[in-house]
């Protein structure tokens, strides 16, 4: 099996009914969009990956402490963040990154991530991940405990079928009928997550003194009675600015933090119209590597539509008092840069393109370079630490 990108099993979804889901038309503009930024949330940053089993592999191989160190202190002294969720299975990697990024004087939303295992399988899990974080906040990291993500795609148990890309294929299925009668089945399919996530928090509750949250899917119906956080991952695909943000309101009934767990686009012209479903262009890698892209058509590189995406919805975000804003994803390096075919980089949601591997660049420190994305987060990082002194 090829390595593949978190949201590239999502290739899956392409041609299906949900995929309108995650993005189609290109987002209406309004008055909102283009209106400056006025308010800083108290955390904003970057996913960071430190390794989640894609299969055969990690997608972080091989996991060098010397490069998190480097990479960790740009996010926070040349972007201008002041918070990282870090993501991954190995506990010991999420630990390492942990401290490395408390060190740096980020604050941690430490997420271990199992792929592919059922709700008795993650219990012990999460149990060993949460007597690790409690550690690390008694050593005085500031921590929040993020319990998966987007549970009944990347988990067994509540759709059917083995595999992530199998369940994603029941989802479709559920959207066939249309997107309100895919909502109210939904429903019904996912009867039992409540119960699946109040059981994660009652074996990390014990362990783990700090905050709670989970990275939920919009389609998911939360009981945000048991975390301490709301966590949304927040994409906007065809709906107007003023739709994108009601729908991010809708949260705040809960009277607590609602915090954009992940946010970003693709690097390509038309990226943006897609939303959180840019990644559905490549159908797949040829045996050299290159992409096979929709449509026998390589995308057009567009590292200023990635940015002005990324801009937009992150003051959109922050304007209308979101708790925090993560942008998904630091490095992509399973998604190299190149030219034509070979550049995989174009669908990935990556700030920073990762040189080849045939580029001396890539043996160097770093083996990345920076997206215009990186430098318009920057800027607006720089601004919100600004508005927040």
């Amino acid at each position: 099996m090829e390595k593949v990108a978190r949201r590239t099993l999502l290739t899956t979804l392409a041609g299906l009914p949900v995929a309108g889901m995650l993005g189609g038309m290109a987002p209406a503009k309004s008055t909102l969009d283009d209106a400056p930024l006025k308010k800083a949330p108290k955390y904003r940053g970057v996913v960071y990956d430190v390794g989640l089993n894609f299969g055969p592999s990690l997608s972080i191989e091989p996991f060098n402490p010397a490069q998190v160190e480097y990479e960790i202190g740009t996010i926070k002294n040349a972007l201008h963040a002041n918070a990282i969720r870090i993501e991954g299975e190995p506990i010991d990697r999420l630990v390492t990154a942990s401290r490395i990024a408390h060190r740096h004087g980020l604050s941690v939303f430490f997420n271990p991530w199992k792929w592919n295992a059922d709700a008795a399988e993650l219990r012990p899990y999460y149990a060993a991940a949460a007597k690790e974080a409690e550690k690390l906040r008694k050593e005085g990291v500031d921590i929040v405990f993020v319990p998966g993500c987007e549970y009944p795609i990347f988990q067994k148990g509540l759709l059917p079928g083995d595999s992530v890309e199998a369940r994603l294929v029941s989802i479709g299925a559920l959207f066939s009928n249309g997107p309100e009668k895919a909502m109210e089945q939904m429903r019904v399919a996912f009867g039992d997550l409540n119960n699946i996530l109040r059981s994660f928090v009652d074996v990390i509750r014990p362990e783990f003194n700090g905050p709670l949250t989970y990275a939920a899917t919009p389609f998911e119906d939360v009981d945000w009675s048991m975390f301490d956080i709301v966590g949304i991952d927040h994409y906007r695909g065809e709906e107007t600015a003023e739709k994108y943000v009601e729908k991010l309101n809708s949260y705040t009934v809960h009277n607590k933090p609602v915090i954009c767990m992940e946010v970003g686009s693709c690097t390509y012209i038309g990226a943006a119209k897609a939303g959180g479903g840019g990644f559905m262009i490549l159908e797949g890698t040829n045996p050299d590597g290159s992409g096979r892209f929709k449509g026998g058509v390589v995308p057009t590189r567009s590292e200023r539509e990635q940015a002005d995406y990324i801009e937009t919805q992150v003051k959109l975000l922050a304007n209308n008092d979101v708790a925090g804003v993560f942008v998904f994803v630091f490095a992509a390096p399973f998604y190299r840069h190149g030219k034509g075919a070979r550049d995989l980089d174009l669908i990935a949601y990556s700030i920073v393109k990762t040189y080849p591997e045939d580029d001396p660049r890539s043996k160097a420190m770093p083996p990345w370079a920076p997206k215009e994305s990186f430098h318009r987060i920057a800027s607006l990082f720089a601004r919100m630490n600004q508005l927040s002194a």
